[in-house]
């Protein structure tokens, strides 16, 4: 009896392993944490010249950091002098302007970036920087409200980061505040809450920042300083598909239809052609791990899908798009494209598909201290 059991046991328990084995591995896995993003690296510049023309200067600015300024300064052509070493963006291009008695210009809402002529009277505000931001203080006023009697004193911040950054929200009421007088005493005030500010298709926000009433026999404060974050992609990811007219007739499962880039997956869900437009519906998906939102807030809005020709000389941006769902891991959205004003979408083989999205959402911390600020 016992013999037969060993030998029993010696056919049915490898079995059972097998199956046991075969199971594990068809078993959904958990989900493995994203690696902890990098923050964004900077833009930068490098150019040493004694003599160099003003043009030739801001076209390899513009050439070696992908980022869009314009001359209106309606100047002669000047030389001017440099020092770029691995200059950051910001920082080079006030040391153009300087150099060029130019003053920058932002225009938040359209993304512009313009050096224009300086007044006589222009001086050139506190700043300073961090990463890809940069900060000045633009204006301080005092006031005081007449019914309570309190005092105070407001310095209108101007944060701004290159257009290539492409936050999603930042913060408005900065922290650890500190500032030193100009009798070198150092105060500080308590935190006040924290409040974001959706900053998507801007390159600046205005920030009023709300101290104490100084002394009138103060005339400027050594330093302020204090801290801000924004929350936003740590860089963009493109992927790009096969024609249009291919992934129309090819099969959910198919590996064109679900790349995968740095455990980030866009997966094509459902492509529609039909007369009077083109649908791609399609599936993002993320590992934990991304910076949460609250469920009002949408990290979506910068992602872009757009029809490029094969040899990538020609694009259709999307007419509209459809937001079906979305969560902190996963978001299902629609692009739709029409016929409009000097855009005809012709035969879909004429197109391929490419989608811009986060790879991954992070907070990043902004730091700022300003010297010798003025008081009113």
């Amino acid at each position: 009896m016992t013999l037969t059991l060993y030998r029993l046991l010696a056919v049915v328990l490898p079995t059972m392993l097998l199956f046991v084995a075969l199971g594990l591995s068809d078993s959904p896995q958990p989900d493995k944490p994203a690696v902890p993003a990098a923050m964004p690296e900077a833009k930068t510049v490098s150019l040493q010249a004694n003599r160099i023309p003003f043009q030739r200067a801001l076209a390899e600015l513009v050439k070696q950091t992908g980022i869009r300024v314009e001359d209106a300064r309606g100047a002669s052509e000047d030389t001017i002098e440099l020092d770029w070493k691995q200059t950051p963006f910001w920082p080079a291009l006030d040391a153009l302007a300087a150099a060029g008695k130019a003053r920058v210009r932002l225009y938040p809402s359209s993304g512009r970036i313009v050096l224009d002529r300086r007044g006589e009277n222009y001086r050139e505000p506190p700043r300073c920087y961090d990463g890809r931001f940069r900060m000045r203080v633009k204006n301080v006023t005092a006031s005081r409200d007449l019914e309570g009697g309190e005092g105070s004193t407001h310095f209108g911040l101007e944060v701004a980061w290159d257009p290539e950054l492409l936050p999603l929200y930042l913060e408005t009421r900065p922290r650890k505040l500190r500032w030193t007088d100009d009798r070198d005493k150092t105060h500080s005030i308590p935190d006040d809450g924290n409040t974001l500010a959706p900053v998507d298709g801007l390159i600046a926000l205005a920030i009023d920042l709300r101290l104490p009433a100084f002394p009138r026999s103060s005339t400027m404060l050594r330093s302020l300083q204090g801290e801000l974050s924004a929350i936003g992609p740590n860089k963009m990811l493109t992927f790009t598909f096969n024609r249009l007219d291919r992934l129309a007739n090819s099969k959910l499962n198919d590996p064109e239809r679900n790349p995968r880039q740095e455990n980030v997956t866009c997966r094509i869900l459902d492509v529609k052609i039909l007369p009077d437009r083109w649908t791609v519906r399609l599936a993002l998906e993320y590992p934990s791990g991304m910076k949460q939102l609250d469920t009002s807030q949408s990290w979506v809005v910068n992602n872009e899908m757009t029809l490029e020709s094969p040899d990538g000389t020609k694009r259709i941006a999307a007419s509209n798009y459809v937001v079906e769902s979305s969560h902190s891991q996963r978001a299902v959205l629609s692009y739709h494209f029409r016929d409009r004003a000097l855009v005809t979408r012709g035969k879909p083989e004429a197109w391929r598909v490419r989608y811009r999205t986060p790879a991954n959402l992070i907070e990043i911390p902004i730091a700022f201290t300003f010297h010798d600020v003025p008081l009113p």
